[in-house]
């Protein structure tokens, strides 16, 4: 609407700036006319009134009386009116002239030979523009305000048609949700620059709604039909967990069921992606202790035969305004990686400044890695995974609006921050 709005706004401006730049340039020309009629009548006063001296003193070598009672003659300056001759300081010039309390002088030159004559036309009674001055400069005035106001209401009629249609446009695009994307609408929009620009926006939504769908589709379906094979092999291996197994066996087992618990989290992760309805309009308060004692418990058999201690120092009865299942898959994936990755030493789950903070002594993160750690494909060299959890995790927390924060130093360990947003 703002956008919409803005143009529309502009386009007055500019109906506006084009009416007035045009009525002042009418307006000056008007002026100018007016001036130059006024001068021409005076001009052709003295060119008149200068004939009929060259013809008198062609025939008779003497000046006549002027024709005009606001004409008076003079053969020298010194019988110029005193306003005037000051004025020219001392040579005399044809041209025009103010003089004072309001006298207005027009001067011409008359070619005698040695000894040169002047023609002086006090004009002050015969002016018709001057006197009229503030009744022409009222009147234009008022014109321009009336051409202003006419053209700024063309100007907005002119507008509002032309910028509807867009606005509407960019109303129905802007309210579009993911899953509900508008379809059809180009028909609605009038066959012009505007309407080619809906059938392109209907046309790219209707590939979009397609694209999204299939893309739900497919993780929904992927995510649901691995959930059995992964439900397989896990009650597999605590069956033969239960078993006597020797140590290579169990230690091979124990590999199985932590890449089988990893690609349930990743399953579970891709399926809660896929939900549009996952966002952080639904959060809640959660209890934080609970959550992180889960995430704890569900990865402890990757501590199994190592010398790490873990210390959860979340006091109980903290809460946090959070989405409940995306906290717990994050939780899950920082958990999952620390316990994964630290050989000995220990491992500390803490709140800080309002963020839960998950720290290890472990290897921590190559430098190479560190600026692509939430890059797809994106691991160490000694993951087993694909490089997909902290990608996944990332776009997770985006969408129910929760930080993830990675600090590491190679050799000293690794800090997973998650941050709650607002």
């Amino acid at each position: 609407m703002k956008a919409g709005a803005s143009l529309r706004s502009r386009m007055m401006a500019a109906f506006a700036l084009f009416a007035l730049a045009t009525a002042l340039c009418f307006s000056l020309f008007s002026v100018l006319f007016v001036y130059s009629i006024e001068d021409s009548f005076f001009d052709n006063m003295l060119r008149q009134e200068a004939a009929h001296q060259q013809r008198s003193w062609s025939a008779s070598g003497s000046l006549a009386a002027p024709l005009h009672g606001s004409v008076t003659l003079h053969r020298a300056l010194a019988t110029f009116p005193a306003d005037l001759a000051l004025q020219l300081r001392g040579a005399a010039r044809n041209g025009e002239f103010f003089g004072e309390q309001g006298r207005h002088y027009h001067v011409r030159k008359l070619d005698l030979g040695s000894k040169p004559a002047y023609l002086v036309a006090e004009v002050s009674r015969d002016l018709v523009v001057r006197p009229r001055m503030p009744f022409i400069l009222g009147f234009l005035a008022v014109s321009t305000m009336a051409i202003l106001v006419i053209t700024l209401g063309i100007g907005y009629w002119l507008a509002w048609r032309a910028t509807a249609p867009l606005t509407r446009l960019a109303l129905l695009v802007s309210g579009a949700e993911p899953g509900q994307l508008p379809r059809h609408f180009a028909q609605d929009f009038p066959d012009n620059e505007i309407g080619a620009l809906a059938r392109k926006l209907d046309e790219a939504m209707a590939r979009i709604a397609e694209f999204i769908e299939r893309e739900q589709h497919f993780t929904r379906d992927a995510s649901h039909e691995l959930r059995t094979p992964l439900a397989v092999i896990e009650g597999a291996a605590q069956l033969l967990a239960q078993q006597a197994l020797s140590a290579q066996a169990a230690d091979q087992l124990q590999r199985v069921r932590s890449a089988a618990a990893q690609m349930a989290q990743t399953v579970v992760t891709l399926l809660s992606l896929a939900r549009e309805e996952l966002d952080a309009s639904v959060a809640e308060p959660v209890a934080l202790l609970p959550l992180v004692e889960d995430a704890v418990v569900q990865f402890a058999h990757l501590l199994d035969g190592k010398a790490v201690e873990v210390s959860v120092e979340v006091a109980q009865g903290t809460i946090v305004q959070s989405h409940r299942a995306a906290l717990a898959i994050l939780l899950s994936n920082l958990v999952s990686n620390a316990f994964g990755h630290t050989q000995q030493g220990d491992i500390r789950i803490y709140m800080e400044g309002g963020s839960l903070v998950v720290a290890d002594s472990g290897p921590g993160i190559a430098p190479g890695l560190r600026e692509r750690l939430f890059r797809s494909g994106a691991k160490g060299e000694a993951s087993d995974g694909f490089g997909l959890g902290l990608s996944i995790a990332r776009r997770l927390g985006e969408r129910v609006g929760i930080d993830i924060e990675i600090d590491s130093v190679s050799g000293g360990g690794t800090r997973a921050r998650l941050s709650w947003q607002g």
